[in-house]
């Protein structure tokens, strides 16, 4: 059994991407691959996948087309328990986790999701 599932990640500016969205569908026994040409934008989905759970880097090289500054990337998870958190985060080094409704929220928001 899968403990969290990604639901959604929007490139909402980050890497070459602005206002990009991949939805995953939530049907059981579904394996999502994402797939494209080179220089397509897959590792750059990926950092923002983990720059969303864990942080955008200080020193990131993800400031293609947007300004450190305006960096941003946004997400669904659902846990196991069917406990759902969408969330944006912003590039920063404190305060930088958000609601989809632009609240902030603490870091240990995450915690349920990341297990540690």
């Amino acid at each position: 059994m899968i403990a969290v599932e990604i639901c959604e990640l929007i490139l909402t500016s980050f890497g070459p991407f602005t206002d990009k969205a991949l939805a995953f569908d939530q049907k059981p026994g579904v394996l999502h691959l994402v797939y494209g040409p080179n220089e397509a934008g897959k590792s750059s989905a990926l950092r923002g996948l983990k720059a969303l759970l864990y942080g955008i880097p200080d020193r990131t090289t993800d400031n293609f087309i947007h300004a450190h500054s305006a960096l941003r990337i946004a997400g669904r998870l659902r846990a196991a328990n069917n406990q759902e958190l969408g969330f944006v985060r912003r590039k920063g080094r404190k305060n930088t986790l958000s609601s989809l409704h632009d609240e902030s929220l603490d870091e240990t928001a995450l915690a349920p999701f990341l297990k540690g």
